[in-house]
This record gives C-alpha cells, sequence and structure tokens, in this order.
C-alpha cells in the first residue's frame, strides 16, 4: 500500500513538472493575470486597499490549485471512510485559520474551527453513510444507494466536503461579523433589557435572527434561481460528462441543500460561542472584551490609515519625479 502510494505521488509529480513545460500553461497564466491588473486598478481608483490582499490570494489560491488538483488522483484513490474525515478535518481546520485571518478577533480560530468542523462533519456523515443505512435494510423492492454510493469512494466525499466546508467558512465568517456590529451598535438596547431582568440569551436573539438572514439569503436566492438565472458548474460538468440531466440536476440540488444546511449550522454555532463573550457571569455587558474589540478596530484603522498615507507618499513622489524629468 505504501509503496503504490509512492508511486502514485511520484508520478504525479513527473506529470506536474511535464505540464509546465507547456508554453500555453504560462499564456493562459499570463492572459488571466490582465483581470488580476484590472482589479488592482479599480481597488486603486476606490481606494479599498485591498491590492496586497488581491496578489497574495491569487498567488496563494493559484500554487493550492494547482498542487491540490495535481494530487487529485491520488486523493480520490482513498477508500478508508477515516481517511477521508481526516482530510475534511485537515481542510476544515484550514478554512478556520483563514477565517480567522480576516476577523481577527478573541479566539475566533476555536470557534471558527469548532463551528467549520461540526458542521462539516455532520453534514458529510449523513452523506457517507446514507449508503450505508439503506444497504443494511434487507428485502427491499429495489436498490437505494442513499445520497452516494457506498462504501464512499474518494473522488465523491472530497469535492462534496470541499464545497461544505467553503459554504460553512463563508457564512460563519459574514454571521460573526453582522452580530458583532449589531451587537455594539444596540449596547444600549441590550443593558436595558438586562437591566429589566431579561437573560443575555434573549437580549440578543433579534439580533442573531438577523445575523442569521444575512448570512443564509444569499444562498436561499442562488438556489431560486437554479437552472434560470444560473446553472452551475456540477450540473454542468456532469452533463457534459454524459451524465443524464435529470440525475444531474437532483444531484446539484442535494448539494444546495448540503450548502444551505451547513452554512445554518455553522452560522448558530459560531454565534451562539461568539456572543458569550459578550456578557459575564453575573449576565452584564462584558466591558473587557468590548474595550479588545475597540483596541482591534482601532489598530485596523491605524494599519489602514498608514497605508493610505504610504499610497500617497508614493504618489506624490511619483508626481515629483515626472515634473522633475520635464
Amino acid at each position: 500500500m505504501a509503496s503504490e502510494l509512492v508511486a502514485m505521488i511520484y508520478q504525479t509529480l513527473v506529470e506536474i513538472w511535464q505540464a509546465l513545460k507547456e508554453p500555453n500553461i504560462w499564456i493562459r497564466i499570463g492572459l488571466s493575470a490582465i483581470l488580476l491588473l484590472m482589479l488592482i486598478g479599480l481597488s486603486l481608483w476606490q481606494r479599498t486597499n485591498l491590492e496586497s490582499k488581491l496578489v497574495w490570494s491569487f498567488l496563494r489560491g493559484f500554487l493550492q490549485v494547482v498542487l491540490f488538483g495535481s494530487f487529485l488522483t491520488v486523493i480520490f484513490g482513498i477508500q478508508k471512510i477515516w481517511m477521508q474525515f481526516l482530510i475534511l478535518l485537515f481542510m476544515s481546520a484550514f478554512a478556520a485559520f483563514t477565517n480567522y485571518q480576516s476577523y481577527h478577533y478573541p479566539k475566533v480560530l476555536l470557534i471558527g474551527l469548532l463551528a467549520i468542523t461540526a458542521s462539516t462533519m455532520f453534514i458529510m456523515s449523513i452523506v457517507i453513510f446514507s449508503g450505508a443505512i439503506f444497504a443494511a435494510i434487507p428485502n427491499l423492492p429495489f436498490k437505494i444507494e442513499g445520497i452516494i454510493p457506498y462504501p464512499p469512494q474518494g473522488e465523491f466525499v472530497i469535492p462534496m466536503g470541499s464545497m461544505v466546508i467553503s459554504s460553512a467558512m463563508r457564512m460563519s465568517g459574514i454571521a460573526l461579523e453582522r452580530a458583532k456590529s449589531d451587537i455594539i451598535k444596540s449596547r444600549g438596547k441590550i443593558e436595558a433589557a438586562l437591566a429589566l431582568g431579561d437573560s443575555p440569551k434573549n437580549a440578543v436573539k433579534t439580533i442573531l435572527k438577523d445575523s442569521y438572514k444575512a448570512s443564509l439569503l444569499p444562498t436561499i436566492n442562488r438556489v431560486a434561481t437554479l437552472g434560470i438565472v444560473s446553472l452551475p458548474g456540477l450540473m454542468s460538468g456532469m452533463i457534459i460528462g454524459g451524465v443524464p440531466p435529470i440525475e444531474a440536476a437532483v444531484y446539484q440540488v442535494v448539494i444546495f441543500l448540503m450548502l444551505l444546511s451547513a452554512a445554518f449550522i455553522a452560522s448558530i454555532t459560531t454565534n451562539m460561542l461568539f456572543t458569550k463573550q459578550f456578557f459575564t457571569k453575573r449576565e452584564q455587558i462584558n466591558l473587557v472584551f468590548l474595550n479588545e474589540l475597540a483596541q482591534l478596530e482601532q489598530k485596523k484603522a491605524e494599519e489602514r490609515k498608514n497605508r493610505q498615507e504610504k499610497r500617497r507618499s508614493w504618489w506624490r513622489r511619483k508626481k515629483q519625479t515626472e515634473e522633475n524629468q520635464k
């Protein structure tokens, strides 16, 4: 088993090297970089301070996709369920760390890890073991495979799991940021509710409801436009690969339901754990935590101001150089 795995990895590395020698590969990359330059120009124009993040995300994403895509043959060949779950756990941890880089708040790394992992493992357990449940039922009038055939193959579990993790990561971040900003804005109302004897859970119930809506509505709207406004890549790819359109459409609907479920579970878990930090054990507003958030926001504002000042200084030097040359 180990020798076969090493041989597959070696063969994959050889294929990567051969592919990189093709000039068309680099031509396509160069042409796609034009869009990146356009994005950087738009960012400079609107002063969003996202230029370095755009470049870094492009480079990192490109390298990750190339490496991951090259080893798909190895990953898709994994048939042991515990190894499939281990890969999903690693992907969930990486997603939580990525969220933490964007939402640098106290305990967000741990909260994101718990939320993304819990939602992913729950949804994927249903997907993986649905076939096993039906397989264990004797004397069925016809064969039922479940959501995916059992025993599960890596070529099904890993791509579906990656979509679930991506949805959970994105919606977890949106829900967290919305809840944080709304709680800070509604601090007076929350303190009044607590003074009247209400519990912290009830005091933020309406705020969390709005947070869930903000994180889920984009996915719900996307489901509502299926087949008319958007033709998702999964369904299109399956049809191009020869799968009957009805079967491809059913798989796509199942995927969207998985994404929506994972997003809801991740949003609820994130907000339940994150909002606890806003209150003390005596059910009062946690001023220490609010001060930490204020300091983080102030630090972000200072960094943003410094970047803007550096950019203005660069433009001034450039303009001065052009004038001197004239």
